[in-house]
């Protein structure tokens, strides 16, 4: 394709940015297991282009690295960082980063790009797309690149196959990663006679606790908060609920999809629905309803991720005291394994890169650095999934509850799973569950899971079995706690 030709459909492609994103790279869709969605943006408006930078060295010194995300929830501190670079190290460097904000199109901009062979040096990695780049060699791997050793030395037992690793080599690297929690209105705790004593451990005491809120709030509040939105059954349930049974849906050591593995919780769910302690309607609430019902305080409880803490501030403010507690537990005296974090990938390399190579990774060194990483946890941003650069922060961060999301004393890196690779024919887990908490009635949960296991693993045997080995806990890495 002509550069012409593709400067025309880049001009025909609609790039807009989010004014407000709760999670920022938390951005997914379908009902891959290992995909979640925020919902928070906001409004959009036209992408903004930068300025290009009076640095006042000669063209011939300066060597233009453009770089494109889609994300604009860190935009403000991520573009101070930018042009902080591009002032001092950049310069020196003889580097200048022309960073580039997209929004919704991102993706189809993106694929034209790389079709027209006209991809920037770095740009955003996903996991819903970067295999197909991978294989039609529209990323390069990090080990190309000179410098890359020490880089990818800090990520020693973080990195996965099918995630960031495709036939042994390295093509972006984790940089933060979603945690999750159940988040409670103190306020309601109280006036149903309730302390911080009895903020519940399990699904049972959660069951209780909803009906005595419901109860004392006579109609004006309810003991728990649901979403009928895809997402939040694994965001705010299932995901967070690994750490009661080891996985998020599919067992790595026996290589079979188990979802009946969160029966308790689903039950439990279920039962509090027919009780009568849900708030009413929740059936037709997207993310954002039910948020907002949060913020009106009249919700008890309900599960939560941390980039709602953003939420919770700016698009839902919460004008009364709430507090974050633990995944609750399947019964008292079950296996607890590590908490568990779902990782996000930052940045890839396009073929373009290797024209100016030395240049492209000082730029990715850049981008990954932990100092760059604290400034966003500080401001509650993303929470850093290497430790290092927590413990360079200066301060804790501002942002109700995102601490307690960033605090655990083990953490399991969640592994991808193969179900991008399956067809599912019927309904798939997450609207399985959801179709049990919607009906007011007792399901028969035993046997819907069940078949929905069935019919995962039916579909995964038709699954090469060399793809199917791919899909393994990293060397190293263990849920179970003290491994």
């Amino acid at each position: 394709m002509k550069r012409k030709q593709f400067v025309a459909l880049m001009a025909a492609t609609v790039m807009t940015v989010g004014l407000l994103a709760g999670c920022g790279d938390e951005n997914g869709a379908g009902d891959g297991v290992q995909t979640e969605v925020s919902d928070t943006s906001g409004t959009e408006s036209e992408t903004e282009q930068p300025a290009e930078s009076d640095n006042g060295a000669g063209s011939d010194e300066i060597e233009t690295i453009t770089v494109w995300t889609d994300s604009s929830s860190d935009k403000i501190v991520r573009e101070r960082q930018v042009e902080e670079f591009n002032a001092n190290e950049g310069k020196e460097l003889g580097i200048e980063i022309d960073y580039q904000i997209y929004g919704q199109n991102y993706v189809d901009t993106l694929r034209i790009a790389a079709q027209a062979g006209e991809t920037p040096a770095i740009f955003h990695a996903d996991d819903k797309w970067l295999p197909e780049f991978v294989e039609a060699g529209w990323v390069l791997p990090y080990e190309d690149f000179p410098g890359s050793e020490e880089l990818l030395s800090k990520y020693d037992g973080m990195l996965s196959e099918q995630k960031q690793i495709f036939d042994g080599k390295t093509y972006t690297l984790p940089y933060t990663m979603t945690t999750y929690g159940f988040v409670i209105n103190m306020e309601l705790f109280r006036q149903a006679g309730l302390t911080e004593d009895d903020i519940p451990e399990t699904w049972d005491e959660v069951r209780e606790v909803a009906a005595k809120i419901t109860e004392a709030a006579d109609g004006k509040a309810y003991g728990l908060g649901l979403s009928s939105t895809l997402w939040t059954v694994s965001s705010y349930y299932t995901f967070g609920a690994g750490e009661n049974v080891g996985h998020y849906g599919y067992d790595w050591d026996k290589k079979q999809f188990d979802y009946s593995a969160f029966n308790p919780l689903i039950k439990a769910i279920d039962q509090i629905v027919a009780d009568g302690s849900v708030l009413p309607g929740f059936e037709s609430l997207d993310a954002d309803g039910i948020r907002a019902q949060f913020a009106a305080g009249t919700i008890g409880m309900m599960g939560m991720a941390n980039f709602d803490c953003s939420a919770y501030k700016e698009l839902f403010p919460v004008n009364f005291e709430w507090k974050i507690t633990g995944v609750p537990k399947f019964s008292e005296d079950q296996t607890q394994y590590k908490r568990f974090g779902l990782p996000t990938n930052l940045i890839c390399i396009g073929p373009n890169a290797i024209e100016h190579p030395e240049k492209v990774m000082k730029v990715v060194e850049f981008f990954y650095d932990d100092a760059n990483l604290a400034e966003m946890y500080e401001d509650g941003i993303y929470i850093p999934i290497r430790s290092e650069a927590i413990e360079l922060a200066t301060k804790e961060p501002s942002l109700n509850g995102f601490k307690e999301f960033a605090t655990f004393d083990e953490l399991f890196v969640m592994p991808p799973v193969p179900d991008s690779y399956i067809s599912v024919e019927g309904t798939t887990y997450r609207e399985a569950i959801t179709n049990i908490w919607t009906n007011p009635g007792l399901d028969d949960v035993d046997a819907i899971m069940a078949d929905v296991d069935q019919r995962y693993n039916d579909a995964l045997s038709k699954i090469d079995p060399a793809v199917i080995d791919l899909y393994m806990i990293p060397e190293g890495q263990s849920p179970v706690k003290g491994k």
